[in-house]
């Protein structure tokens, strides 16, 4: 039998189910895993050009060491960032991208947002209903809007600004998308983005330096289920536009001491570029062990609602 406070989840899940069919509003499967799609830098991994001693081992140790450029999908219909490697994401995982009707883009930097496959939707034949949300950033709505000629409806898409502290409301989808200030890009903000359902919550910081104060104050209380963070600085404590893992430790142990994490958060360090502090996947998840966290891989699941696994 679930636990009383499981129950309690499930009861307002159903209630809110019923709220949204009373006001005719069609509702989705609420998400109830995390998908990551790529776990990688800017450069992915290994980098294709390079050939030093940390690029060599990771390219004969392949696996899970083979790394496309970070981007998440949680369940059909939602998705954060979408970066050049997209089209060789759908066909590894099999995806549906018609089916999306929400992408989230933490910035619009070419790693994390690749403007062309949104001009790809204008010559394409899509499912009826198939119009799709992008929200991200004024300098990120504009770069995909000059890949399209500024022809948002042809490509049946809806641009939002998303600003941070400002809730996004997504009924059908049983969610709410709360936009936090990120600390990576000037004068553009990046985004992290804060993702709240009946029994989870989810913080996806994308690139960022140590989190803004505004952020910090959104966070407390706001006990997380799980939370992928950039290290790509791996295990270099290096504070410079990006994180790496004794960065994380401190920003761990903040979490806690806000009440926006505990033992049961799962933290999952991503975005892992070469470089000094960088490992092979193996020796990465030895050294996370002790600190309570999991590097992330291609591939890998992290469940969100109770009872949905062990994430591989």
């Amino acid at each position: 039998m679930p636990s009383i406070g499981r129950r309690i989840e499930m009861k307002k899940s159903a209630l809110f189910v019923t709220a949204l069919l009373a006001a005719g509003i069609a509702a989705a499967e609420t998400p109830s895993e995390l998908l990551v799609l790529g776990s990688g830098g800017s450069e992915g991994m290994p980098s294709p050009y390079c050939v030093c001693d940390f690029c060599r081992k990771a390219r004969e140790a392949g696996g899970k060491n083979n790394r496309f450029r970070t981007a998440f999908q949680l369940g059909e219909r939602i998705r954060i960032d979408w970066g050049p490697d997209a089209l060789a994401q759908t066909f590894r995982f099999k995806l549906e991208p018609w089916k999306l009707r929400h992408v989230f883009i933490t910035h619009s930097h070419e790693d994390h947002l690749f403007p062309m496959d949104f001009w790809v939707r204008g010559v394409s034949q899509l499912p009826e209903g198939g119009r799709m949300n992008v929200y991200g950033s004024r300098e990120t709505l504009d770069a995909i809007g000059r890949m399209i000629g500024g022809d948002w409806e042809k490509n049946r898409l809806t641009p939002v600004t998303a600003e941070p502290g400002k809730p996004i409301e997504l009924p059908e989808e049983g969610l709410t998308v709360t936009p936090l200030a990120a600390n990576h890009t000037y004068p553009e903000q990046s985004l992290m983005y804060a993702f709240e359902a009946p029994g989870w919550k989810l913080l996806i910081t994308g690139d960022t330096d140590m989190f803004p104060e505004s952020s910090w104050k959104f966070l407390e209380n706001f006990k997380l289920t799980a939370m992928t963070v950039d290290a790509t600085w791996g295990m270099e404590d290096r504070r410079e536009s990006h994180l790496g893992i004794p960065n994380i430790v401190e920003i761990a142990g903040r979490l806690r001491a806000v009440g926006a994490a505990d033992g049961r958060t799962r933290i999952v360090p991503v975005h892992f570029a070469h470089g000094r502090g960088a490992r092979l996947h193996d020796e990465f998840e030895r050294l996370l062990k002790p600190l309570g966290m999991e590097p992330a891989w291609d591939g890998m699941r992290i469940p969100l609602a109770a009872g949905d696994g062990d994430g591989e």
